[in-house]
């Protein structure tokens, strides 16, 4: 059944947005470039699993309803969710077209900030996301 898989997949993407910004923060401390490049293709793998949660989760929303009724939209799961992942798919754009993003001071502060903050609106809509399911 359907609404047995968006619990299923949901977990993926979010444990990699986090080792991706993690991978992020380690290469910022030591400067090693595996870190980079791991945390570039953690971040791809993110935005296509999220794809599959975020699909998942409108399948599963014809059952409940709550993607379009849910207001202020801060406390819809689906909305906050969808946002949090057009933000890292912003962040991953943006490091994609400048390769030497996080080796200037300025733009690596601005980038590792949005990235924290955005890890923490992801969670935020997970924990929406359990309240919803009656899991919390």
């Amino acid at each position: 059944m359907i609404s047995n898989l968006h619990p299923l997949v949901i977990h993926f993407p979010i444990a990699l947005f986090s080792v991706a910004i993690l991978f992020d923060l380690l290469f910022l401390l030591y400067k090693i470039d595996d870190f980079l490049a791991s945390s570039w293709w953690t971040m791809f793998f993110a935005l296509i699993s999220s794809s599959a949660a975020i699909a998942t989760g409108i399948i599963d929303d014809t059952l409940i309803g709550h993607l379009t009724t849910a207001f202020p939209l801060w406390t819809n799961h689906g909305i906050v969710q969808i946002f949090s992942c057009f933000i890292f798919l912003g962040l991953f754009i943006w490091r994609t077209k400048e390769p030497n993003l996080l080796n200037t001071k300025i733009s690596k502060l601005i980038y590792i900030i949005i990235g924290i903050i955005n890890l923490s609106l992801l969670y935020y809509g997970g924990h929406l996301g359990a309240r919803l399911a009656g899991r919390v």
